[in-house]
């Protein structure tokens, strides 16, 4: 953890023609409340698989400039402007980069310059290992639950309980007392959640599931299904659910449009909407972003029970094609990780 290493060259991704190139670029001077940090870890999320495949945001927000990848990372800070302080310096940092900002950059680079204001600091103790993960998927398991709680939901249904946000929503759910009907695809994924104190949970390759759902949604009044997969597989969720329950849409793994029968919104009152943790920044008060930001760091500050995610496989930053690839594959399994440094 060297303060002299701001003098290294840099590398970074950049989209060119919408494929990810690792390509040398100059560093720029710090300016005014900012901090160098040596990117150590970043998470290939799927909202970072779509923005490779040019799928992601809203494009009219999106800078019409050179483009780089990657939303959410970790790292030591390397130097600071010396309106900021050398305290910061050797810290451990979490950091965020929204593609719909005119500066965003992409945190898939050696280095990043950051406002030391917009950066969480951790304890001494923590590493860049553990808190490469702070925005997405932890703010949006806080954001499923918060949203079922003040709609009414007595419970809600999760469709991809295997993946790394599936099990944050595990341990999250149980330690905040709410029931979730856990959707997994196969026996040993819900043998694994078992393990994580899940007490729901629906094998979708069982040929029972349709019944089994229509059944235990009832029961639990679980009118609130969180839907990261779209596709037809939403409206297969959805029909088997009460009357008058929504499907928030809050991802593409399957790549197709979302289907619902007429008849269950005419007659059923069922009803689609969206759930994007980039609106709730825009439109949550600062209370509820300390709060829900406060359980997190609370949480990963102290060994991560309920936050924390498994790394499955690191990649280097030219490997970023190969990482995506086998993100895609290995959701179950753990997070896949670049690391700039290697």
């Amino acid at each position: 953890r060297n303060p002299m290493e701001s003098n290294l060259s840099n590398q970074a991704i950049i989209l060119e023609d919408g494929k990810p190139v690792l390509k040398d670029i100059e560093d720029t001077p710090l300016a005014e409340g900012e901090i160098r940090i040596r990117v150590e870890a970043s998470p290939m999320n799927p909202s970072d698989q779509l923005w490779l495949a040019g799928l992601y945001g809203i494009k009219e927000l999106i800078p019409k400039k050179t483009l780089g990848a990657g939303f959410e990372g970790s790292g030591v800070v390397t130097e600071a402007h010396e309106s900021v302080g050398a305290d910061i310096v050797g810290k451990t940092v979490a950091f965020f980069d929204d593609c719909h900002n005119e500066g965003f950059q992409g945190v898939w680079r050696k280095y990043i310059n950051k406002k030391a204001s917009d950066v969480i600091q951790f304890p001494e103790h923590v590493k860049s290992d553990e808190v490469f993960g702070v925005f997405v998927n932890p703010l949006t398991v806080v954001l499923i639950v918060n949203t079922a709680k003040k709609n009414g939901n007595k419970a809600l249904i999760h469709g991809a309980a295997s993946s790394s946000l599936g099990k944050i929503l595990v341990r999250y759910a149980k330690h905040v007392d709410f029931p979730v009907i856990n959707i997994v695809r196969r026996q040993e994924q819900a043998d694994s959640l078992k393990e994580l104190g899940a007490e729901h949970i629906l094998d979708s390759s069982s040929d029972t599931f349709d019944d089994d759902l229509a059944e235990l949604s009832k029961e639990l009044g679980a009118t609130a299904y969180f839907d990261p997969i779209a596709g037809a597989f939403c409206g297969r969720v959805l029909a088997k659910m009460p009357a008058k329950s929504t499907a928030y849409v809050y991802g593409a793994l399957s790549g197709e449009p979302v289907s619902l029968s007429p008849i269950d919104i005419i007659f059923y009152q069922k009803s689609i909407t969206y759930l994007y943790l980039a609106t709730w920044f825009m439109e949550a008060s600062k209370e509820e972003q300390d709060e829900a930001f406060g359980e997190v760091i609370k949480d990963l500050s102290t060994g991560g029970k309920i936050f924390g995610t498994k790394i499955y496989k690191t990649f280097s930053l030219d490997k970023v094609v190969e990482a995506c690839e086998e993100a895609a594959k290995t959701a179950s399994l753990g997070k896949v990780i670049i690391n700039p440094q290697l």
